[in-house]
């Protein structure tokens, strides 16, 4: 049986909900596509009054965590060495980071102004694109609109965190669109506007769907969606895409999980990158005290904040951890593993041996736990106004894109033309570029694959060098930027 998940808000949402049937006679609708976004949002867990310590205490207007670790964009800026490209002055200036989602947010610049003030960072002016007319923000309509809030917010604060001079362009689609353009859906139809408009930037896109809800890579819904990634890379663009927060785990339209291990499109085309999780432990360690199976067991005698304590038991350390993203207590894992879609790329003829006859993911990975979430700050209707801890690998591709805005910037400096389609060059650079992610034990839980707890279904393995659950792993900032910089 499948363990149900303990947190709230928008929580793992992955789904599609998708119109059938060919195109019919001019003017009438077509097949549409519906996305929800990639998100993980912890409970809130303030602290008893007689506790002494607090995992996350967040700025004003301050709420306090005994058990959830949070990040500020210090913390990320240190534990991934993009405070040494910040203090270069290589900051992203000049080069524009686009963010796709459905809905937008009401509050989405005045939520990026106090995030910003509050850690310092230059003021940014968020241009948003509506593609077919301004979306009905209601949080009532089955929390969508609220979720996607939360990822607007995610996207742009933690993209701008990274790259904090880079300009910032969200395209807002309507989810209620499904004519346009060949039968695009809106968020598709931003992104060729996008491309059109804004060549040699980055796009950023948070949502995904298990590759089983299309026949193949000719289905037409992915022959058409593989174009617009054609068109980017042919306008040097950089398309990240998020592998997926359930492992190996995924569902079909109506929320049934397949019995078999699966990944998630669009990150499995193989023009996109596909962006993983891992778990980013920074000045404190992870150290249970029971075992998965003793913590649910525990759950169902027990208050639930007595159980977590002891799973999420931590010590303090003075230097940092990083494993796979597989946090059973949620539960929830990075999704990666082999395209049905898809044949192995031409890029990946160097992993072969772990990639296999078909394109494997994901390519690389960056913090997505939410024992370890980054700091978001939310005024928007349907959610409580203030901070709150997000993770999923949602968090891992506006970061990675502010990561790519930063080579870019060296890059017009050196001469170069824009990164543009990553995955040639990314498989190219040198093994230091990477934190290597590898199996590791903490306490009596040993992290060693992307398998969702309670499932039942198999995860992949975390080896050493490339695999099928972090990629190569999580980029060393400054390395890996210099040498994207100075690749031809």
């Amino acid at each position: 049986m499948h363990v149900p998940r303990l947190i709230v808000a928008a929580l793992t949402l992955v789904g599609l909900l998708l119109s059938g049937g060919a195109a019919s006679s001019a003017g009438s609708a077509r097949g549409g596509l519906e996305f929800v976004p990639l998100i993980a949002v912890a409970p809130d867990d303030p602290k008893p009054s007689q506790s002494d310590s607090s995992a996350c205490t967040t700025p004003d207007p301050v709420i306090t965590y005994q058990l959830y670790h949070c990040y500020t964009p210090s913390d990320i800026l240190s534990a991934y060495d993009v405070q040494r490209l910040h203090d270069a002055g290589i900051t992203g200036k000049g080069q524009t980071i686009v963010i796709v989602d459905s809905y937008g947010s009401p509050t989405a610049q005045a939520d990026l102004d106090k995030f910003s003030d509050t850690f310092g960072l230059p003021k940014k002016t968020v241009k948003i694109i509506y593609p077919t007319g301004t979306p009905t923000y209601n949080n009532s309509v089955n929390g969508s609109p609220p979720g996607w809030a939360f990822e607007t917010s995610l996207d742009l604060q933690w993209a701008h965190a990274i790259a904090p001079d880079a300009d910032l362009v969200l395209i807002a689609a309507n989810p209620a669109e499904t004519e346009g353009v060949q039968g695009f859906p809106s968020m598709f139809i931003g992104e060729q506007y996008a491309i059109s408009h804004y060549p040699g930037s980055v796009i950023s896109q948070s949502f995904a769907v298990t590759e089983q809800s299309f026949h193949s890579a000719a289905d037409e819904q992915v022959a058409r969606f593989d174009q617009i990634y054609q068109q980017a890379k042919a306008a040097n663009i950089t398309v990240i895409g998020s592998s997926g927060d359930s492992g190996t785990a995924n569902g079909d339209k109506q929320g049934r999980l397949y019995p078999y291990p699966t990944v998630n499109w669009p990150s499995s085309d193989p023009l996109v990158t596909s962006a993983g999780g891992t778990w980013l432990q920074y000045h404190w360690k992870w150290n249970p005290t029971i075992t998965a199976d003793q913590f649910y067991s525990c759950l169902n005698t027990s208050p639930a904040s007595t159980c977590v304590g002891e799973y999420l038991n931590y010590s303090d350390d003075a230097g940092q951890t990083e494993a796979v993203w597989k946090e059973d207590w949620l539960p929830a894992a990075t999704g990666g593993g082999s395209s049905i879609l898809f044949d192995r790329p031409g890029f990946q003829d160097g992993v072969s041996s772990a990639v296999g006859a078909k394109r494997g993911t994901p390519d690389l990975s960056w913090n997505a736990a939410v024992d370890g979430g980054v700091l978001v700050y939310t005024s928007f209707g349907g959610a409580r106004v203030g901070w709150h801890l997000v993770g999923g690998t949602s968090a891992a591709a506006p970061q990675l894109a502010g990561l790519v805005a930063l080579a870019n910037q060296v890059r017009a400096a050196n001469g170069y033309g824009p990164v543009g389609y990553l995955n040639p060059r990314l498989y190219s650079l040198s093994s230091s570029d990477f934190n290597d992610v590898v199996p590791q034990t903490f306490g009596v839980e040993t992290l060693k694959s992307n398998a969702e707890y309670g499932t039942n279904i198999p995860g992949m393995d975390t080896k050493p060098g490339w695999d099928l659950t972090t990629g190569f792993g999580s980029p060393k900032a400054y390395n890996f930027v210099m040498d994207l910089a100075n690749s031809p």
